[in-house]
């Protein structure tokens, strides 16, 4: 294992404001505990939490993996004395001993678990073979996920224990359910790279496993805590936890998709973009290095699923986790780097939630991002009354801000200059409207957004590009100017022929509904009715400006998603003052 300074521990601790530390976190901060107590207490809260005093149990304990804060107090152990090593011992015996022992089927893992007392799994033994029912589908799940991350996704295999207990990898069952664990990876080996075993609950029903239980549980642990043990053959530094915790969170759901065990996490890096990617090296109750996985994600949709293991090759040759180093890795698949890449991931992370939903194109983005978090924005108000909106931000490396401005029906348009104070940066805007997203790369410190009625929003995405550093700054304006629009004013209220018509489902994806407004329309509706009158399709569009050129697009589909029959259908607008209607012809 790497051994690292008191000075990097430290700075691990105070990696997060004061929200996001635990509370013997606070504790070391205030001076009533010294580092060796709080790098004990740390771990203890996981592996013991009711042996803590009682002014540091948390409350509300949730379980995660406990290899950061394991990897974290092992590391300490050479700047302290024996007394440390003692009392960490007390906490965590390496090797633990159990009665019996299983090889799993391909005899690449070998099994550790009692049957009585109170590390204790089930005895059920429904096919009398001797082994525990438990142990058996923990085996061929171990074998499973060996087979899917080494084989199938090209990952070393995990380092050589050197013949201890065999040859096979070793895994151990604990109650780890008395603290707040749900698996840990031991490194055994100073040095860059590190052999491993694994240690995992021995049922997952205890009333902390709350988010994923059971059988559920030991399966994403599993994948999880085995993918700790391929990274250790590659890079085991501290500076890498994070990426650890990223790329293994990561591992469960795409080992198992059907679980989603790491939504529970993302919150706590949805509701601050501002932070570093990378940022949390240890662990406090926000969990931002388990959310972090969405980085993860986003590189393995938006380029490659290789893209991950690929970085982790260039730490391993590197022998570090510095950014730098994942920018050297991104390049081949992304020539921009990492600057690019962060500007595309802080677009994407926009697009979740109720904002991916009714989006003609949302299959770009994240696949389950209608699960996920929204990002908070910071709103911008400009009208007549408040014509100009002047602000300054700050960001740390690969962080993002996100400026959104609601035309609310007010014709015109605005002008926004951006101001860096110092370091390099990508912007995207994001108009969108009814009618789908438009995202433009901006280069220039200062843009216009004429006609700006017709969009429901206007988002300025800001990203940090830089790898490393802290509050890099920004000023910012936005000038609403009422004349500020290219667009032409509708003359009456009616419906344009649709684009294509007829329209041919099979051959076209989408026919475009256009529309114009002769005055705005706090609520506006577009229905499908077949000749007999039936309603087929509906789309309430909510409040439109006064213009021409609304548009809005159908599939073709009725209600229940299934394409409706070939025929001539009445397409009718209903606004505040006006219905009318237009005929269209589907084409089978």
């Amino acid at each position: 294992m790497i051994f690292k300074s008191p000075v990097f521990v430290v700075l691990l601790l105070f990696a997060l404001p004061l929200q996001g530390k635990t509370l013997v976190e606070v504790g070391y901060e205030a001076g009533d505990i010294d580092l060796e107590t709080a790098l004990i207490y740390q771990l203890q809260s996981l592996r013991d939490p009711a042996a803590l005093p009682a002014q540091y149990r948390e409350l509300d304990l949730r379980p995660y993996c406990g290899t950061p804060q394991l990897v974290q107090a092992l590391n300490a152990i050479p700047q302290f004395g024996a007394n440390y090593r003692q009392r960490l011992g007390k906490i965590v015996q390496r090797r633990p001993v159990r009665e019996f022992e299983a090889r799993s089927p391909s005899g690449r893992f070998l099994l550790h678990y009692d049957t009585s007392g109170s590390e204790a799994v089930a005895a059920d033994d429904a096919d009398g073979n001797g082994t525990p029912d438990y142990i058996d589908l923990a085996a061929v799940i171990l074998d499973s996920i060996w087979s899917f991350e080494v084989d199938s996704l090209g990952y070393n295999p995990p380092p050589s224990d050197l013949g201890l207990n065999g040859d096979e990898y070793d895994v151990f069952f604990t109650d780890l359910g008395r603290g707040a664990a749900y698996g840990f990876t031991y490194p055994e080996q100073r040095g860059a790279t590190t052999y491993s075993y694994l240690e995992l609950d021995n049922d997952y029903t205890n009333s902390v496993y709350q988010q994923t239980r059971g059988l559920d549980a030991l399966r994403v642990t599993i994948a999880h805590e085995f993918h700790h043990a391929l990274q250790f053959g590659y890079y085991q530094g501290n500076d890498g936890i994070w990426w650890q915790e990223s790329t293994s969170t990561w591992m469960e759901e795409v080992a198992y998709p059907e679980i989603d065990d790491y939504l529970q996490y993302l919150p706590s890096f949805f509701k601050s973009p501002q932070r570093a990617v990378n940022s949390g090296s240890r662990l406090g109750p926000d969990f931002h290095i388990y959310g972090s996985a969405i980085f993860s994600h986003f590189l393995d949709q938006r380029y490659s699923r290789q893209l991950n293991r690929l970085i982790w090759e260039e730490l391993a040759r590197r022998s570090s986790a510095r950014l730098e180093h994942f920018d050297r890795a991104i390049r081949p698949v992304e020539p921009g780097g990492l600057g690019v890449v962060i500007g595309e991931f802080a677009v994407w992370n926009y697009f979740t939630n109720s904002r991916i939903e009714g989006l003609a194109y949302e299959d770009e983005f994240y696949a389950e991002g209608s699960k996920y978090p929204q990002v908070p924005t910071r709103e911008i108000k400009v009208d007549e009354e408040r014509a100009t909106w002047r602000d300054s931000s700050d960001l740390d490396a690969t962080g993002s801000d996100y400026l959104r401005i609601r035309p609310q029906l007010r014709s015109g348009g605005v002008t926004i200059t951006f101001d860096p104070r110092r370091g390099d940066w990508r912007r995207h805007l994001l108009l969108i409207g009814s009618s789908g997203v438009e995202i433009r790369l901006v280069a220039e410190p200062t843009l216009r957004v004429a006609g700006w009625d017709r969009y429901d929003e206007v988002v300025l995405v800001v990203s940090s590009a830089e790898n490393a550093g802290f509050a890099y700054d920004y000023q910012f304006e936005v000038v609403f100017d009422p004349d500020l629009t290219d667009l032409m004013p509708a003359a009456a209220t009616l419906l344009q022929p649709n684009y294509p018509n007829p329209f041919r489902p099979i051959e076209h994806q989408q026919t475009r509904l256009v529309f114009d407004l002769a005055a705005p329309s706090t609520e506006t509706r577009l229905s499908i009715f077949t000749a007999a009158g039936e309603r087929v399709w509906q789309v309430d569009l909510g409040s439109r400006p006064a213009r021409i050129g609304h548009v809005a697009l159908w599939d073709g589909r009725n209600l229940l998603g299934k394409f409706v029959a070939a025929g001539v259908y009445h397409l009718i607008l209903e606004t505040d003052d006006h219905r009318v209607q237009r005929s269209l012809a589907v084409v089978r």
